[in-house]
């Protein structure tokens, strides 16, 4: 299936930084933490490891510090042990703060992390698709794992692929002005087009071996769709 173009079509992290104006990676989003954490435990474990790694840059940043403070105050062995375990504590309190901080923002941001959980799953059927080229290169002459109109999969993903970019630049615009401005209706008017495109494709393309993937594409701009509403209907 030469026609779909994947590279153009993934979405990457360069460019999720890019239109959400945040550092992004599986675990964040700037410095709140993706509600996904929670319901993948392969995430939740590095999410730990993570905070693991905060808790030991606090201690060398802490116990340094009340060392010296305690050597500076005459402190003797028994003394410095107290202000080893008053650095110990600041350590353990900053890695919680961080941590609750971290939490506390990922739930602003909502709408834009189930933006990211569909980006995921528009990545994923991109890995799909891939491993479909591959499956039909394999079997060679046969054709029995041949897309029936792989144009209609490169148009299918396009428009999944536009949906979420201009969700994600509706919700930058929103995050940064707090208020309904006019780019947004443009973008919310783009969503709506290519959400009706897509269905569409879904009931006029249905039969053949690619009509899950329109499927799964039409329900990833059917999402994104949902949370631009819920952005709407905000005060």
């Amino acid at each position: 299936m030469d026609e779909v173009n994947l590279d153009n079509l993934r979405i990457t992290n360069r460019d999720l930084d890019e239109v959400t104006g945040l550092d992004i990676s599986e675990l964040s989003m700037g410095r709140g933490t993706r509600l996904s954490v929670w319901r993948h435990p392969k995430l939740r474990w590095s999410w730990l490891l993570n905070q693991g790694l905060v808790l030991a840059v606090a201690l060398v940043l802490w116990l340094p510090v009340v060392l010296v403070l305690g050597r500076s105050l005459g402190g003797q062995a028994p003394r410095l042990g107290v202000f080893m375990g008053v650095g110990l504590g600041g350590a353990i309190a900053t890695t919680v703060a961080h941590g609750l901080y971290g939490i506390h923002k990922g739930r602003q941001l909502q709408v834009l992390s189930h933006l990211l959980d569909e980006v995921d799953r528009f990545n994923e059927m991109i890995k799909a698709v891939e491993i479909l080229e591959e499956l039909r290169q394999a079997d060679g002459p046969s054709k029995r794992l041949s897309l029936d109109n792989p144009e209609a999969v490169k148009e299918a993903l396009h428009l999944t692929r536009e949906s979420l970019m201009c969700g994600l630049m509706s919700d930058k615009i929103m995050r940064k002005h707090q208020r309904f401005i006019a780019r947004r209706h443009e973008l919310f008017a783009s969503i709506e087009t290519n959400l009706s495109s897509l269905q569409t494709l879904q009931v006029s393309e249905l039969a053949g071996d690619y009509g899950q993937l329109l499927n799964e594409a039409l329900q990833v701009g059917t999402t994104v769709h949902q949370e631009l509403r819920k952005l709407t209907s905000d005060p």
